[in-house]
């Protein structure tokens, strides 16, 4: 399938030269070791490209102290959306319910442990 036939598929905007806004999202499960340095390297990379941006940290039933973290690293970032599963579903599913909060024009998908650097 060609990129003319991806964009010319019935429903599908076609796409700006550059994006408009940008959305991450990441589910996170027992991440309260990671989740504020996840949060600033993340902050640090959208600020510099300069576009509108959201951060979407989907707590998937975690056991540790992740949600409380969530919810106070939300009062200080209004970037920042959290979603808190009722218990573990899964990585998919907390995905899945990630990608369903998002807005951007441009959606890109992260784990929380930052094996992938956000850079």
């Amino acid at each position: 399938m060609s990129k003319e036939d991806i964009q010319s598929r019935p429903g599908r905007k076609p796409r700006t030269a550059k994006p408009t806004s940008i959305s991450v999202v990441t589910p996170c499960y027992n991440e309260e070791l990671v989740v504020h340095e996840l949060h600033r390297r993340l902050t640090s990379v959208l600020e510099k490209v300069g576009l509108p941006y959201e951060i979407i940290l989907v707590d998937d039933g975690s056991k540790d102290n992740t949600w409380p973290l969530l919810t106070e690293l939300r009062e200080k970032d209004r970037h920042l959306k959290i979603v808190r599963l009722a218990r573990n579903f899964g990585h998919q599913l907390a995905l899945t319910c990630g990608l369903d909060q998002a807005h951007g024009e441009v959606i890109l998908i992260m784990d929380a442990d930052l094996q992938d650097p956000p850079e």
